[in-house]
């Protein structure tokens, strides 16, 4: 009804002990550690009623094109609210901006030098040493794998080892901002997160009778789907 409007969620620490630097949430009491809790952000995109279906995700697919789903006339009905200019004015699709900092890729934040060798080959590989008398035949070959939730550790990499340890936590935000501040030394190594405030959903809102006080006028409010 009100447009685009920027989304968050603060995700409990009960599925990962990630933490802000500053607080990040009002929902708690003074000094707990839910008040520095980790955020998603949604910024809405064009057409975000659509998108790709679940049948159609591939996670070891490289190409997948979600806009794929979207048509042209959602589009034009349902912008998103990317603003096209740098100024956020306010508007139904205008309500976020962003300009691109860079990035990092994991591969290289936990130290795989060969992804297909560390998920395809490994074992394989490690097999065959073994016939070849490079390896004990009382070697154990084992399968590598960033994270196994069943043991709450990696195998062939400890990177994500504790997810639930906020000590070890820190230590992998720390390296991810040091690895972005080594790949882009004139950018900011760590902009503060944007507390989330929002109270959820209010008893009945969306029976509510649309008011536009005060917002700026957009053709979109006639265009909406």
């Amino acid at each position: 009804q009100y447009g685009f409007v920027v989304g968050c969620q603060v995700q409990p620490l009960s599925v990962a002990g990630y933490m802000g630097r500053h607080q990040t949430n009002w929902q708690c009491s003074k000094g707990q550690d839910e008040c520095k809790a980790p955020i998603w952000y949604s910024l809405p995109g064009g057409c975000p009623a659509k998108g790709i279906p679940n049948a159609a995700i591939n996670p070891n697919s490289v190409d997948i094109d979600v806009s794929k789903w979207k048509t042209p006339e959602c589009i034009k009905r349902m912008p998103g609210g990317h603003c096209k200019g740098d100024e956020v004015t306010g508007e139904p699709t205008c309500t976020y901006t962003y300009e691109p900092a860079g990035e990092i890729f994991l591969d290289e934040l936990v130290g795989i030098d060969d992804y297909n060798e560390f998920w395809n080959t490994s074992y394989t590989d490690c097999e065959k040493k073994k016939d070849h008398g490079e390896l004990p035949h009382s070697h154990v070959c084992r399968h590598n794998k960033e994270y196994d939730p069943k043991t709450d550790k990696g195998v062939g990499t400890d990177f994500w080892n504790g997810k639930l340890d906020k000590e070890k936590c820190s230590e992998r935000l720390d390296k991810a901002r040091a690895l972005f501040k080594k790949k882009f030394p004139d950018l900011p190594e760590h902009l503060d997160e944007p507390a989330c405030e929002f109270d959820m959903y209010y008893q009945g809102e969306f029976d509510w009778k649309i008011n536009h006080t005060g917002a700026v006028k957009s053709s979109w409010w006639d265009d909406r789907m």
